[in-house]
């Protein structure tokens, strides 16, 4: 079994190639915005169409950067609760990640709520920026 610190410092690695990617992802949705507004002032269709699947990837990876991150406090606060269970005493720190996470639950595409109104919102000014008259 791996101590507690070696799960903490997993937990951060994790959390920081996470912030990494989070970065590139917020990066890449305001090239998104850009080429919507560029490509909504046009009437080239297959443009349109083109930056709509752009930022519809684009989407698609800001949720899997948020399950990811959820997938890693869950993770580690499933290691916390095995260890807890083999007797090990943990920390305080370590007592309250597995209360605030569902420990060892399995990988989530399905974001929260407000997860998922944060990317409806994102799409929703995408796409009337592509395809509604200015």
């Amino acid at each position: 079994m791996p101590t507690e610190l070696e799960i903490w410092n997993l937990f951060w690695l994790a959390n920081m190639s996470n912030a990494v990617y989070f970065a590139g992802l917020a990066f890449l949705v305001w090239v998104s915005f850009r080429a919507a507004n560029m490509v909504g002032e046009t009437d080239n269709t297959i443009g349109k169409v083109l930056v709509t699947v752009f930022c519809l990837v684009i989407l698609f990876n800001m949720n899997l950067n948020g399950a990811s991150a959820e997938w890693v406090f869950n993770s580690a606060a499933g290691v916390f609760s095995a260890m807890q269970a083999q007797g090990i005493e943990i920390s305080s720190g370590a007592q309250q990640l597995m209360a605030n996470s569902e420990p060892g639950k399995e990988f989530n595409l399905i974001p929260n709520a407000v997860g998922a109104i944060f990317l409806l919102a994102i799409f929703g000014m995408q796409m009337s920026s592509i395809w509604m008259k200015k």
